[in-house]
């Protein structure tokens, strides 16, 4: 049978195509794929936007954050976002936001029932909605807040790629000994040959580390030796075996793996966890009271470093210094305050050394600078 479309159908079609196409105008016209140009520094971070200062109930964004995450996480449904845009209008385009910048958490909406609110003369509460503790006023009742859900402070590049200073380098045994296509240097995706197999305990499925042991660090200060730096190269996969060789498959690589580099037995390395990073206080001088230490390195022996850089300090396990730490980063300025260079947060831990990410910068920071464990943090 032949369809006919009535007068209505066609009316409501037209509607839906304007709706539409309504909305994906105003989508283009709010967001743009291109980011906004001359960042200014404001309130001791670079940002595109005129942010406002940071409330005691602020959430300050890091690295990695997007709004649709952020309404996933705070609102149960990503799809909310436009609520966490709507608290914090100082964001001109929502696509681009940065960290540093403090955001105004919306309450979670409250869903009515179909049949209408609860009249609450029963005395069974049942589902009711939770009050989450922000933007409460002073005349409400307090309640229980909710613990801010925790997020990585760094990705798996920042940690599995940092290498890190060891004092005492172990050479190990087992290396690369080929590769099934001859080429300069092996990647991602790549099949090469180890020195070891069945007879030395090699077994299909076995995840190995690539390392390579770089050079003796000194500390710039004390002119004595740290250790030896060691770079982490990446993560490969036995999947044959033979007597006293075998054939591995690249999983990862965080740069060329070449001939004669070395392999140890793969570990998981614990990403450090925070709820959110603390505003960082350009003119907040005053010591914190946590430990002290030295700047030692900057990856790849870069002569200065910026956010997202790691950074290499002498504060170690024997100092009490852990994963998850955060740093204030400065530089002695004789009779005058100290000048305050940015934070970071310490991602592993050797003996004498640690590795950090810094998260927030102001100033440059170069080997011979200051860090300090924000007591507390």
């Amino acid at each position: 049978m032949k369809k006919v479309c009535t007068g209505k159908t066609v009316f409501l079609l037209a509607i839906i195509f304007l709706v539409i196409n309504t909305s994906a105008a105003l989508s283009q016209e709010e967001s743009s794929p291109v980011p906004p140009k001359d960042l200014k520094l404001v309130h001791g971070h670079w940002t595109a936007w005129d942010s406002p200062a940071p409330g005691p109930d602020s959430y300050i964004i890091v690295k990695g954050d997007t709004l649709w995450d952020l309404a996933g996480l705070w609102l149960g449904d990503a799809y909310l976002w436009p609520q966490i845009w709507d608290e914090n209008r100082y964001i001109l385009d929502s696509h681009w936001i940065y960290p540093g910048d403090p955001l105004v958490v919306p309450g979670k909406p409250t869903v009515v029932p179909p049949e209408g609110p609860d009249d609450g003369n029963d005395g069974d509460q049942g589902d009711a909605p939770v009050d989450q503790g922000f933007g409460r006023g002073e005349d409400q009742e307090p309640s229980t807040a909710l613990p801010m859900a925790l997020r990585p402070v760094a990705n798996f590049a920042d940690v599995y790629c940092s290498g890190y200073i060891d004092p005492e380098p172990q050479d190990s045994e087992v290396r690369v000994a080929g590769a099934e296509v001859e080429k300069e240097g092996n990647a991602q995706g790549d099949v090469i040959y180890l020195n070891y197999g069945m007879n030395q305990g090699v077994r299909p499925g076995d995840e190995m580390a690539v390392r390579r042991t770089g050079k003796p660090v000194v500390h710039p200060i004390t002119g004595e030796i740290l250790g030896t730096y060691i770079r982490r190269l990446g993560k490969l996969r036995i999947i044959a075996v033979q007597e006293n060789t075998s054939i591995a498959a690249i999983l990862e690589s965080c740069e060329d793996i070449q001939m004669d580099d070395q392999l140890v037995e793969w570990e998981e390395i614990p990403i450090p966890m925070v709820g959110s990073m603390p505003a960082f206080d350009r003119y907040a001088v005053e010591p914190s009271g946590g430990v002290r230490g030295t700047m030692v390195l900057v990856k790849d022996r870069l002569d200065y470093a910026g956010e997202g850089h790691i950074i290499y300090t002498d504060l170690g396990a024997g100092s009490g210094a852990q994963p998850g730490d955060l740093l204030t980063v400065y530089r002695d300025n004789g009779d005058l305050p100290r000048l305050m260079l940015g934070q970071a947060v310490i991602l592993t831990v050797e003996q004498n050394s640690s590795t950090a990410t810094l998260t927030t910068t102001v100033r440059e920071s170069s080997p011979g600078d200051s860090v300090e464990v924000r007591s507390g943090s």
